[in-house]
C-alpha cells in the first residue's frame, strides 16, 4: 500500500499548468507526459492493479486560498492516469491555516500521523506549500517510520524557471530529495555520539 501526501497550492489554477517534469538522476521514473502535480508521474510509474493507494492533500487554508481548487485538478490528472492502471484510490485531506505559528504546525504533525495507517510506503510531493510545513512533515515521517512501521520511499520537488519578459514556464526538473530527508534521520541517530565519529558517519553519507 501506498500513501501519497501532496501539498496543494494557494495560487489560481490556471497558474498551475501541466509541465513535462525530465526527471534529474532516476530517468526509469520519468513520466513523458504534462502534469501539474510532479508526483502523479511517479505514481504512473509505480501504482499497480488493485494496489491501496491513499492520497492525502495538505490544503493551506485563507481568503485567497485556491488550494481546494488545485486538488479538484490533481485528483482528476491521478484519475486519468488511473484508469490504464487500475489501482484503488482513496483521498483524505488535512486543512492548516496559512500562519507560521508552533500551533499550526503541531496541528499538521497531529494530523498526518492519525492519517497515515502502518505497513504503507510514503510519496511526498513538496513542490507546492509554503515552505516552514517541510519541517513539520519530516518530523511526522520519522515518526511513522519508527512506530508505524512505514517506509519514505521518493519525496519529491518539481523545479520551474518563469522567464522574466514572458513569464511562461521554463527549465522543469522533478528531483527526488528522498535523500534529505534520510540525511535529516541521520544527523538525529547519531546524536549520542562524539564529534569525531559523527563527523564521519557524516561524512561517509555524503560519499555514498
Amino acid at each position: 500500500m501506498k500513501t501519497v501526501i501532496i501539498t496543494a497550492p494557494m495560487k489560481p489554477p490556471h497558474q498551475v499548468v501541466p509541465i513535462q517534469y525530465p526527471m534529474d538522476g532516476n530517468k526509469a521514473m520519468e513520466y513523458q507526459n504534462p502534469i501539474r502535480c510532479p508526483i502523479n508521474g511517479v505514481l504512473a510509474k509505480t501504482m499497480e492493479k488493485g494496489e491501496l493507494v491513499k492520497v492525502i492533500y495538505i490544503l493551506t487554508t485563507g481568503e485567497n486560498s485556491l488550494s481546494i481548487e488545485n486538488m479538484k485538478n490533481f485528483k482528476e490528472e491521478l484519475e486519468n492516469i488511473n484508469k490504464e492502471i487500475g489501482a484503488v484510490l482513496s483521498y483524505d485531506t488535512i486543512n492548516m491555516d496559512f500562519i507560521p505559528t508552533k500551533q499550526t504546525y503541531n496541528k499538521l504533525i497531529t494530523d498526518l500521523n492519525e492519517k497515515i495507517i502502518e505497513n504503507t510506503k510514503i510519496y511526498v510531493d513538496i513542490t507546492y506549500g509554503h515552505k516552514p510545513e517541510i519541517l513539520s512533515l519530516f518530523c511526522t515521517l520519522r515518526f511513522v517510520e519508527e512506530f508505524r512501521d512505514a517506509v519514505v520511499d521518493y519525496i519529491v520537488y518539481g523545479k520551474v524557471e518563469f522567464n522574466k519578459e514572458t513569464s511562461k514556464t521554463e527549465n522543469p526538473m522533478l528531483y527526488d530529495i528522498t535523500s534529505l530527508y534520510y540525511l535529516f534521520k541521520l544527523i538525529g541517530n547519531i546524536g549520542n555520539t562524539d564529534a569525531k565519529t559523527a563527523s564521519k558517519t557524516l561524512n561517509d553519507f555524503f560519499a555514498l
